[in-house]
């Protein structure tokens, strides 16, 4: 018998082929990465050189051979997707609440949408990206919210709710949906994904499945795809829901995203937009053994005391095309 099957996605997403590295190397073989340097006080730090910043592929050491300082006033556009499939109904309300309360006092943007990850794994548009642009839909935020929730409680699944590793493929397969429809829009944007998240590894008769790998691959699409992904959660309350902040570790920094322990909305998407904003290109040439195919640790800090480096935490190391 079978305890654990891994989805036609997850299956895709292990095969080596089937992705494109995470920090794809240009023809020159470089790495590159989008790197944010905050100072003590959050605030981005604007001055770093090449000298400022270390970096270690898998442990080593490497040099650094270009830095470059990017600076945007315009929006990015961010997508904000409920997670009601990963939360208890307990749990559910409250962050409801709160998600209603925060959106309601973010100003109208052109580059703000709404997604809903319902129960059955599907994606419910409250505010689609297809959406006519000026429209200050968030000024109607707890009208469509409620609107939505009252449609999606219609669908109940009760085979996702207690099966961790349907709820882990399902999961996959709809953040990589996800993906795919951003992937349209021209340029860098960010995901914030409101959830209690799924669990990195799922026990099974005979030992444990390890979702990590799947996890860094899907994370090399979304930086493929130019997404940061970011993460809100409500933090842990067994009574309301089991928060698994590894997984959302994990994707954030295959990413170069960041966790946030709060539902305040307006928080994170403020900080989701300051990085977007303020960060820096830095590319460095591994050597050519480094091209090996494998799942590369990367660890990027600054020598300068008080700032604080947020970035990729690995990648993909398959030489392109």
């Amino acid at each position: 018998m079978k305890f654990f099957e891994l989805s036609p996605l997850a299956a895709i997403l292990l095969t080596a082929g089937a992705f494109t590295a995470m920090a794809q190397p240009s023809p020159s073989k470089l790495v590159t990465l989008n790197v944010v340097a905050l100072d003590s006080t959050g605030k981005p730090v604007k001055d770093l050189t090449a000298s400022d910043i270390s970096v270690f592929d898998n442990n080593s050491p490497q040099k650094i051979v270009n830095l470059r300082l990017n600076q945007s006033d315009g929006p990015r556009a961010l997508v904000v997707l409920f997670d009601l499939m990963n939360s208890s109904e307990n749990s559910r309300g409250a962050v409801w609440e709160a998600m209603k309360t925060s959106l309601a006092h973010t100003p109208a943007s052109d580059s703000l949408y709404l997604y809903l990850l319902v129960e059955d794994g599907s994606l419910y548009p409250v505010h689609p990206l297809s959406a006519a642009p000026g429209e200050p839909w968030t000024e109607d935020a707890v009208a469509l919210l409620d609107v939505a929730m009252n449609k999606v409680n219609q669908l109940k699944p009760v085979e996702l709710r207690f099966n961790p590793s349907v709820h882990f493929n399902t999961t996959v397969r709809a953040l990589d949906d996800i993906r795919a429809e951003m992937a349209a829009l021209h340029g860098p944007k960010e995901l914030l994904w409101v959830t209690y998240g799924i669990p990195s590894s799922i026990r099974y008769a005979g030992g444990w499945f390890d979702g990590a790998p799947i996890l860094q691959q899907l994370g090399a699409r979304f930086v493929q795809s130019e997404i940061a992904v970011y993460t809100a959660d409500p933090g842990m309350n067994l009574e309301r829901g089991m928060l698994n902040r590894d997984s959302l570790d994990i994707l954030t920094g295959a990413t170069g995203g960041r966790t946030f322990s709060t539902i305040d909305l307006n928080q994170a998407i403020t900080q989701a937009e300051a990085d977007a904003r303020t960060n820096y290109t830095l590319e460095y040439q591994p050597p050519a053994k480094n091209w090996d195919g494998k799942y590369h640790k990367l660890r990027v800090s600054s020598d300068r005391k008080g700032i604080r480096i947020q970035s990729q935490h690995g990648y993909f190391a398959v030489l392109g095309s």
